[in-house]
């Protein structure tokens, strides 16, 4: 999936429906820290989008630990994808 494709999907009802699923099974809480401010899903990978399961294919953080992740793996989060916080 090319970058336009994603960030439409990132906009799209699907994505804003199964990001509040996520987000109820996680507890509203980072899985880092336990924070419940300002929270993120990220994604592991981009396998199953649409399908997204939390644990194999995201996981919810808060934008700190998400942010520590993406320098972690020499990424810049605000380069790469459109989030939107909780």
């Amino acid at each position: 999936m090319d970058k336009e494709s994603y960030q439409a999907y990132l906009r799209s009802p699907e994505w804003k429906e199964k990001r509040k699923e996520i987000l109820e099974e996680a507890n509203y809480e980072c899985e880092e820290c336990g924070s419940d401010r300002n929270l993120q899903v990220h994604h592991l990978n981009y396998d199953n989008l649409g399908e997204e399961e939390l644990g194999e294919d995201v996981e919810v953080l808060c934008k700190g630990c998400h942010e520590d992740k993406e320098i972690e793996k020499g990424t810049d989060l605000y380069e790469e994808d459109d989030y939107g916080e909780y």
